[in-house]
């Protein structure tokens, strides 16, 4: 056993390091850890902490934004969709079978809920988003959300 190692769980028993915050690393990640750290002038420990923070802040942005979805109409949903399909208001008005203002006023809600300015901060916000199955050609918006009118 190697003397950090050692002294790692001498910390635990002493109550100064909990078992649970220790955590093994993938031994193929430590090269490339390591390859991080030379070349940002970093020791790999600093290294794994900002990667590790950074991780986490960006599940935290993600938890978020779902968060928010969450808060949409389903005609919001769809109007986000739509939108960052990169469809124009006039051609997401045609196919919810909507007016262009009821859209308009969709997406002000929608901008208002993710605290953006405009259509195109929202696709921003949204890129990694996966809209493609909003995009079917037969699906009837009207039938889906309102299956009873069909």
């Amino acid at each position: 056993m190697n003397l950090p190692r050692l002294f790692d769980k001498f910390l635990m028993r002493l109550g100064y390091i909990r078992p649970e915050t220790s955590v093994e690393v993938d031994p193929i990640l430590i090269p490339l850890i390591e390859s991080i750290a030379n070349r940002e002038g970093l020791t790999a420990t600093d290294t794994v902490n900002q990667l590790l923070s950074f991780a986490v802040g960006e599940q935290h942005f993600i938890d978020e934004n779902l968060s928010l979805w969450e808060t949409l109409t389903d005609r919001e949903k769809e109007t986000v969709a739509f939108t960052c399909l990169g469809y124009t208001n006039h051609e997401i008005a045609l196919k919810m079978v909507i007016s262009p203002n009821t859209v308009k006023t969709h997406l002000r809600n929608v901008l208002q809920k993710f605290d953006v300015s405009s259509k195109a901060e929202l696709q921003v916000l949204l890129a990694s988003w996966d809209f493609r199955g909003w995009d079917k050609p037969d699906m009837d918006s009207a039938l889906h959300f309102y299956p009873d009118k069909g």
